[in-house]
């Protein structure tokens, strides 16, 4: 995506099995659903969005409980998928400041929860996902073009690229060559 967006949508979301770089590997269902609308012509992010996503399965491991801190008594009152999209859906154009030729694109910190949990997810339960999961930014990979030098997809993660970030500012401040830093492009 090279056009000139006016919104970024950050999206995370979890299942209840498998995370991280396997995550939708074990095909189990999205229980977490969070998402912030960040404004890049004022440089400003809104609030942070948490849904939980009521499955089909309510079944979680005491391991998963415990890391988690999702219970089955919270997922058994959340809200199915499609109602939860639709919520998401209203919640995203609501927040925008949409004019004439404004846009916004989704942001993830991978392609596995597009492609692995919300494309799968969505057809097997025959829920129509929002035109704007079809088209996004994946960070590992905008962030191994910008830093080729960066470890390999497979091993990136948001917490090697925010330490490969602050690491560049440092050292930006320490030569004084840091004073107008942003983390908004400009």
């Amino acid at each position: 995506m090279t056009a000139s967006l006016d919104y970024l949508v950050l999206l995370f979301g979890a299942t209840a099995g498998a995370h991280g770089r396997k995550l939708g590997s074990d095909e189990k269902e999205l229980v977490l659903l969070l998402w912030q609308v960040v404004d890049l012509a004022n440089e400003k992010a809104g609030k942070v969005h948490k849904v939980f996503v009521k499955p089909n399965n309510l079944e979680l491991t005491e391991q998963y409980t415990e890391h988690t801190g999702i219970t089955v008594e919270t997922l058994s009152t959340a809200e199915p998928l499609d109602q939860v999209l639709e919520q998401f859906n209203r919640s995203v154009n609501n927040e925008l400041n949409i004019g004439v030729g404004a846009s916004f694109c989704l942001c993830t910190g991978s392609q596995l929860l597009i492609r692995q949990v919300f494309h799968p997810e969505s057809s097997n339960k025959n829920v129509m996902l929002p035109e704007c999961f079809y088209s996004f930014f994946d960070l590992q990979k905008e962030f191994k073009k910008c830093c080729p030098d960066a470890p390999d997809l497979h091993e990136l993660d948001l917490s090697i690229m925010a330490e490969r970030i602050l690491c560049q500012i440092f050292f930006l401040l320490a030569l004084g060559e840091g004073s107008g830093l942003s983390i908004f492009p400009r």
